[in-house]
């Protein structure tokens, strides 16, 4: 069952930056909103002067996050692989804001990286529940909603630049944000003008699933995590990780009216790291 934390907090701690046009007022659901790109983008989002709803199927920590940002946002315990709870993040816009302008389907796990000649079941059902049944249930939802208000919106799912290539021991995941490239470029044809489509696909980012993807991916090459952080940072032209933040400003770009003809894209950060 999904838990709603409504702030009443009359200030907010975020300081405001509102450089983007068209997200003052807007109410924008995020997923995975507990840590990571989904905390930077409530955070940005609440910045720019949006109404977000901080959903993770982590409800403490969607709500630490909610409670930081203040006054405009609300947290919600749901879990995305469910219809119910993918349905539950849209009424939770509704019921606090009134309406749905933007869904950021941002939720998702890496699993454990593993060769495919040693392949897991439950890692492979693990990963497809959530990264590639909760997109298209959270598409669903949030296209039902913004289909009935009939004056546009925002879908935005974080893929990765694993949806765009391969890479040893990372076949499971990278099969999944390929699945939902796939949804992006479909899905777009489906709605109506006013309804935007798009795919976010960030290359490797400083969070805790990267820790995870470190540790396992250098288990599976017969390393250790220092050493392969260590080669994908000299593989990034830039030589860094990116930050969570510098995601979370271009979810924030995308989904703002500064953009209004991109849709069907996906769009890559990867610090000139390209497929």
């Amino acid at each position: 069952m999904a838990l709603l934390y409504r702030n009443s907090c009359k200030s907010s701690t975020t300081k405001g930056i509102t450089v983007l046009k068209g997200l003052e007022g807007k109410s924008i659901v995020v997923t995975g909103a507990g840590a990571g790109i989904g905390a930077a983008t409530c955070r940005r989002l609440a910045a720019e002067g949006a109404r977000v709803v901080a959903a993770d199927i982590d409800g403490a920590a969607a709500e630490a996050v909610a409670k930081e940002i203040g006054a405009g946002a609300v947290s919600l315990a749901a879990d995305v692989s469910s219809p119910d709870g993918a349905a539950a993040c849209v009424a939770a816009a509704v019921d606090a804001f009134g309406r749905l302008d933007a869904f950021h389907a941002n939720a998702g796990v890496e699993g454990r990286a593993h060769l495919v000649a040693e392949f897991d079941l439950a890692v492979y059902e693990q990963v497809f529940a959530v990264n590639v049944r909760g997109a298209f249930l959270s598409a669903h939802a949030a296209l039902t909603q913004l289909l009935a208000q009939g004056d546009g919106g925002g879908i935005l799912f974080t893929t990765s630049l694993a949806s765009l290539m391969g890479s040893p021991s990372t076949s499971v995941y990278n099969a999944s944000k390929h699945a939902v490239h796939g949804l992006v470029r479909s899905l777009a044809k489906e709605v109506p003008p006013g309804i935007r489509v798009n795919a976010l696909a960030p290359g490797v980012v400083d969070t805790r699933m990267m820790r995870s993807l470190e540790e396992s991916m250098g288990t599976a090459g017969g390393t250790d995590a220092t050493t392969l952080k260590a080669g994908l940072e000299a593989a990034v032209p830039m030589k860094r990780y990116a930050s969570a933040e510098e995601i979370a400003a271009t979810a924030a770009w995308i989904l703002s009216d500064e953009v209004p003809y991109v849709h069907g894209e996906t769009i890559t950060v990867g610090g000139g790291l390209t497929p």
